[in-house]
């Protein structure tokens, strides 16, 4: 039985051929699902293709990213390798998705760099997070109360153990050390606060009124915790948006609430964004490139950083002696709780696969 692939009606020639620009080198990509073959060809600025049922179909509904389906078996290379399908990621994502391949976008004259306050109204905090797909306010937070939210990750911490599921960890020279705190409200009466607190709920249903946190799935409110020096794992994540293992129609238009226990620099290891990149598929291996502007993140203790999850960010390696303490709060759409269930999260597949996504990156 051959299906064919759901597809936006309003595709851009101009776009796909951006898109397709990508793949000349890889040359034609093939799916074999099952007995069927899928085949794509560019020719020019157009693509011929037709599709199948399974896994090809949650690839064309972005339920699960070329590299969800890779670390959960469900690809196999005859030929060619991931680098083949990465570059064929963003075509695929603009036919099927609607995902347009990126252009510098239009910033209205809005600076990417602005530090906003509490004190500024909802329209300005809206219309700069709109604008960049994230926010930095200064302050909203006392330092009294990250004192208290940082004793309450220490004893998380002390509790914590490798594979309990409900910490992430990483090798280091003196051996495997904590990086990632996940469900940790669930634990500690002091974070649970942080996480309801209606300052973070004005930030974080800025775009949609309804959105819900969810503290028992997609992790939880997580806490991350940089590892200074050599790491082997995933303490520092790369170029990602937090849809990137799938499930963009049922995350998004999700916002992440970074609450800055410690502060950050790159010293400690900060955030960099791509300003307008949210809504867009960069290319494959696009952080190469000059074309593309980055702006890094440096906080205060009680800052919060707020970006939409599929922005394309990093929280690269620290250049000192690391440290930052970010506890993230994620404010998702209510329909996600018709689909995820309790202890569930994409980013199931991360944390159990560390070595192998390290290998990738």
């Amino acid at each position: 039985m051959t299906l064919a692939p759901a597809r936006p009606a309003d595709l851009d020639p101009h776009a796909l051929a951006t898109a397709v620009a990508d793949t000349r080198r890889a040359g034609s990509l093939t799916f074999l699902v099952g007995n069927d073959v899928l085949t794509y060809r560019a020719d020019g600025g157009t693509v011929t293709e037709t599709a199948e049922p399974g896994a090809w179909q949650d690839l064309v509904a972005q339920l699960r990213t070329p590299i969800n389906l890779l670390l959960s078996n469900a690809l196999v290379f005859e030929r060619g390798g991931f680098d083949q399908l990465a570059a064929w990621d963003r075509v695929l994502r603009y036919l099927h998705a609607g995902f347009p391949p990126y252009t510098a976008p239009d910033l209205q004259g809005r600076d990417p760099g602005a530090t906003l306050t509490p004190e500024d109204d909802d329209d300005e905090l809206r219309a700069q997070l709109e604008t960049m797909g994230y926010l930095h306010v200064r302050g909203l937070f006392s330092a009294e109360e990250m004192a208290a939210a940082n004793a309450a990750v220490d004893e998380l911490a002390a509790q914590a153990s490798k594979g309990d599921d409900e910490s992430w960890w990483v090798g280091t020279d003196d051996g495997d050390q904590l990086c990632r705190l996940v469900y940790s409200t669930l634990r500690s009466e002091a974070l649970r606060r942080l996480e309801q607190d209606p300052r973070l709920a004005r930030l974080g249903r800025l775009l949609d009124p309804d959105a819900i946190v969810t503290p028992d799935r997609m992790e939880g409110s997580a806490v991350l915790i940089k590892v200074p020096g050599q790491t082997q794992g995933l303490s520092n994540i790369p170029w990602h948006q937090d849809c990137g293992m799938g499930g963009h129609a049922i995350l998004c238009p999700a916002v992440s609430i970074g609450i800055q226990l410690t502060g950050s620099t790159a010293g400690s290891g900060n955030l960099l964004m791509v300003p307008g990149s949210h809504g867009q598929t960069l290319p494959y291996q696009w952080h190469s490139r000059s074309d593309v502007p980055v702006v890094e993140i440096d906080t205060a203790p009680g800052d919060v950083t707020v970006h939409v999850q599929d922005v394309m960010h990093a929280s690269p390696k620290p250049t000192g002696a690391g440290g930052r303490r970010t506890m993230y709060v994620t404010f998702y759409p209510r329909t996600l709780l018709d689909h995820v269930g309790p202890g569930q999260a994409f980013n199931d597949l991360v944390r159990n696969r560390t070595a192998e996504v390290a290998t990738l990156v």
